[in-house]
């Protein structure tokens, strides 16, 4: 068996060969919003409706989860690239952008969905954290932008030439097996 280093380096070598989309985890700061780029979203349940993603232990953003018990978590587009730079941590200019007053917590201007959540519940595991959140309200644009991937430790889009594909109706393939 490859020592620890080399196993934790070949699983996220591996991992990254899984596209996510990215989104920005946002929270009401009382110096202003607060944030952080995931790509560990995931729906957990429609009824109720739930979410989750995972958070760094020590993370700035989640402990300002665990104090104000909302956030929202903002779906970004290919155009919003730098912001999800700057909320990863990595240095460089402050890249344009505004976020909005939504219910008890903030939105990010231009994303692609907005889901604002109440703080259901924190799982510890291992170096991370995973956060679960009752979505409370929803929104976004009526016609999509084109989403912001990750793949492969780098930022990636959609080739949409044109219009964005017609919507696939959800029920046909929510949750089948």
């Amino acid at each position: 068996m490859a020592d620890k280093a080399n196993m934790s380096l070949t699983f996220r070598t591996l991992f990254r060969r899984f596209t996510t989309g990215v989104a920005v985890v946002g929270v009401a700061g009382g110096d202003g919003p607060v944030g952080a780029t995931v790509n560990s979203l995931t729906a957990v349940s429609l009824d109720p409706m739930l979410l989750l993603f995972c958070a760094r232990n020590g993370s700035r953003t989640a402990g300002h989860i665990q104090e104000t018990g909302a956030f929202s978590v903002n779906i970004l587009t290919a155009e919003q690239e730098a912001v999800s730079r700057h909320y990863a941590g990595e240095p460089g200019d402050k890249p344009d952008w505004t976020w909005h007053a939504f219910d008890e917590t903030v939105r990010l201007e231009g994303a692609n969905a907005t889901f604002v959540c109440r703080l259901e519940r924190v799982h510890p595991a291992g170096d991370h954290a995973i956060i679960v959140g009752r979505v409370t309200d929803m929104a976004g644009p009526e016609t999509p932008g084109t989403p912001l991937l990750y793949h492969g430790g780098g930022y990636a889009a959609l080739p949409w030439p044109g219009e964005a594909p017609e919507p696939v109706e959800p029920v046909s393939f929510w949750w089948t097996g």
